[in-house]
């Protein structure tokens, strides 16, 4: 609530209006004071305050209230009567004119372990109602099981998420690798990717095409020497590729590192990641280890 929203309701026509505004400031900062225990009981500035001031004067009229804190009567009138509902105030009729006041602040104390009551009994019961819908929902969720689960990425802002998703593994991560094309168009993203990986515990072993340049850098025990753990080679003449697949956690990515046609695929199926863990351990434990120089 801002200064201008408040009215500033004078006693005479005459009343200087420095003096409304100081009026209008002191009562601004009162609604604005709502502790937090106002506010986890839901109650807003304007509740809080009117609240405050019947605590401070007793009981009163809506329209006494409205002028001590500088709002319309119609709209404390309204606040009263929620907060009667919320039975915060109380309302008496005296001489045809309904006056409000607190009621006791212990009340609020109560109301709060009313509501608490309430909520527990809610999820309690929400829970037995859960505890039988639970065979028929683990059905549901084997059914889906067989349905794998694909995401497609474009882009290099695709590439940095299906690589960052393998962060996520609780397995080993297997991979295939162009190292060459992986440095030419992602080097940065995967750097950063590497870096993440470098301070977790998730060891990765890979397939590597086999070229000069990706010798180097396999060979020269600087890049991920925590994680990184092992590699062989594939010929690259005879089985050229130009993307990285890993195998990790259920899941099967795909990257592919083209210019200008960057596509990621994560794959989640429990049957296509075991098809794949079994192919990758089938050529890894044929290729011979790399000699060591």
């Amino acid at each position: 609530m801002a200064l201008a929203d408040i009215k500033c309701y004078t006693k005479t026509a005459h009343q200087a209006w420095a003096t409304c505004e100081r009026t209008a400031r002191a009562q601004l900062k009162l609604i604005n004071m709502t502790p937090e225990v106002f506010k986890k009981l839901g109650l807003d500035k304007k509740e809080a305050a009117i609240y405050y001031q019947l605590l401070k004067l007793g009981p009163n009229r809506a329209s006494t209230i409205a002028y001590q804190i500088s709002l319309p009567r119609t709209t404390v009138q309204n606040i009263l009567i929620r907060l009667e509902k919320e039975n915060i105030v109380s309302k008496t009729l005296q001489q045809n004119v309904y006056v409000f006041a607190a009621t006791d602040p212990n009340n609020l104390v109560r109301q709060l372990e009313m509501k608490k009551r309430h909520m527990t009994s809610k999820i309690d019961s929400t829970i037995e109602e859960l505890k039988k819908e639970m065979p028929a929902l683990l059905h549901m969720m084997q059914f889906k099981k067989t349905i794998p689960s694909v995401t497609f990425f474009q882009g290099r802002e695709g590439v940095r998420k299906v690589l960052f998703d393998t962060l996520t593994s609780a397995t080993e991560i297997k991979g295939y690798a162009n190292v060459d094309a992986m440095f030419q168009h992602v080097k940065d993203i995967n750097d950063e990717y590497v870096g993440e990986r470098e301070k977790t515990e998730i060891k990765k072993r890979s397939l590597l095409l086999d070229t000069p340049f990706a010798r180097k850098i396999a060979e020269g025990g600087a890049y991920s020497p925590k994680t990184h753990v092992a590699h062989k080679w594939i010929s690259s003449k005879l089985y050229p590729f130009a993307l990285e697949m890993n195998i990790y956690d259920q899941k099967v990515s795909y990257i592919t590192y083209v210019e200008d046609d960057f596509v990621g695929i994560i794959i989640e199926n429990q049957h296509i990641y075991s098809m794949h863990d079994s192919m990758w351990n089938l050529v890894w434990d044929i290729l011979p280890f790399p000699e060591r120089k």
